[in-house]
């Protein structure tokens, strides 16, 4: 295998979708750096874990059902569950599954979750037509690719207008792995991207209810129908990235997308910058915090009794994230930095039991979110709405009612690129969300099956397993 993947050079008067497009339909297994297969693997494994753990959450039921009732071809499993359905509603099922615990896999720059869209569709597909385990390895990697790279073009401004990532970058990424997984050829390839352009769509809204999570599945089933339609001749347009009223101008306000030629697969973004993994079911923007309060606590032996005060200042895009200081459920406590660090400082940890109803109204709970005030940093708002170096930073201050201080910045989360966990590390995440829907002999085949996923020759068995 080669070392790295270098982005093929870019022809004169080649368009970017153009461009894209062909690169998708003409890369190989083979030409995929090993690291770079590991690390999807890893990302795989726990999209599917989080998926198996979101499908018991009464939002992914509902989807389900509502799944169930409008039929489709038996095709595909929903992940979780007991049935199949068409490679378009696993996808939609599956994808709001992967998101539903906001327990997956993130871009910080772009901030997006690329595998909870990419990966259920590229995998309902793949179980329909016998793809390989190397089939959905590729297909995976170039669709976070794809969704990665049109973010970092269209930069922050696209997130702080309100347009929601996971959908419309998401959606993008999943046609690019569909039409992979499709084995596309360029002109149909073009033509998937151009109609996944025509159905994005999105907006962070629905923050701290279940259109969170269904946003993601929109973008997953996104990706499937552009493919399918592709595939069977259906024409959109082929210049949907660049064109006059095309991505770039409408979500971008017109940035120049050459830099994707420039940029694609050199290195592809699995690589570098790198995906973060989540420690914490909650939003990302929480995790500094997190991780700051728990190092005080254990270092200083803390008493959450004792505390008179908590600051977290932060950068720009946590407050735009965590905007509810006084959550009303659970789904809203997961975008709470309030929330989670008192809980942190009381439980010593967050789990998936952390985020019930019950437990947002908890006293306890209550009364210690009350002395926990965020605010935002004008060192690091000096760097940029997410800078690189602190894209979720937080510099933690706790104050005891005794009158001590104990201090923390804390840049990046447990498990940024830089300390990114193995996947023996990601064993443990895996068991405690698949035993929720699986038995421990399931649980067992499918790690076997996802580690030795490139030499696989259908992913049939696995998914199998995942209908649980």
């Amino acid at each position: 295998m080669k070392a790295q993947s270098v982005a093929r050079n870019p022809q004169p008067n080649v368009g970017v979708t153009e461009y894209l497009a062909a690169f998708i339909a003409g890369t190989r297994f083979e030409e995929l750096p090993e690291g770079v297969v590991q690390l999807s693997k890893n990302s795989i494994l726990d999209t599917i874990g989080v998926a198996l753990a979101g499908a018991a959450e009464p939002g992914a039921r509902i989807l389900v059902q509502y799944v169930s009732r409008n039929g489709g071809n038996s095709a595909s499993s929903l992940i979780g569950g007991n049935a199949r359905s068409s490679p378009r509603n696993a996808a939609l099922a599956n994808g709001m599954a992967s998101h539903m615990l906001g327990y997956s896999d993130l871009s910080l720059t772009p901030i997006v979750h690329p595998s909870i869209s990419v990966l259920p569709a590229v995998l309902a597909l793949g179980e329909a037509r016998g793809a390989s385990g190397r089939d959905i390895i590729l297909s995976h990697v170039l669709g976070v690719e794809f969704a990665c790279k049109l973010g970092a073009v269209v930069g922050a401004q696209f997130n702080k207008k309100g347009w929601h990532p996971c959908s419309v970058l998401g959606g993008m990424g999943a046609a690019a792995g569909s039409a992979r997984v499709l084995a596309l050829d360029e002109i149909r390839t073009a033509n998937a991207i151009g109609l996944a352009g025509m159905q994005a769509a999105g907006i962070k809204a629905g923050m701290g209810t279940m259109a969170k999570a269904y946003g993601a599945g929109r973008g997953a089933e996104n990706g499937v129908v552009a493919a399918e339609l592709a595939e069977a001749g259906f024409t959109g347009p082929v210049d949907v990235i660049e064109g006059r009223d095309g991505f770039l101008q409408t979500f971008g306000d017109g940035v120049n997308g050459d830099q994707m030629m420039e940029t694609f697969a050199a290195p592809y973004h699995f690589a570098a910058p790198g995906i973060t993994l989540k420690p914490y079911p909650s939003c990302t923007c929480s995790h500094t915090s997190i991780s700051a309060v728990l190092a005080l606590k254990k270092r200083h032996g803390i008493d959450p009794d004792d505390i008179a005060d908590v600051e977290c200042s932060v950068s720009p895009a946590v407050a735009n994230y965590l905007k509810f200081p006084s959550p009303r459920n659970a789904l809203e406590a997961k975008y709470s930095l309030q929330f989670c660090v008192a809980v942190a400082l009381i439980d010593d940890d967050v789990t998936i039991g952390t985020f019930a109803d019950a437990r947002v109204g908890d006293p306890t709970v209550l009364a210690l979110m009350r002395r926990i005030r965020m605010t935002v940093s004008p060192e690091l708002a000096a760097l940029g709405f997410n800078p690189d170096s602190a894209p979720f930073g937080s510099r933690v201050k706790i104050t005891l009612k005794d009158g001590r201080e104990f201090g923390r910045s804390q840049n990046k989360g447990p498990w940024e690129p830089e300390t990114a966990p193995s996947w023996d590390d990601l064993l443990p995440k895996y068991r405690s969300c698949a035993e929720i829907r699986l038995d421990g002999t399931r649980i067992d085949e499918t790690i076997d099956i996802i580690g030795s996923l490139e030499r696989q020759q259908s992913v049939s068995r696995l998914m199998d397993l995942l209908r649980g």
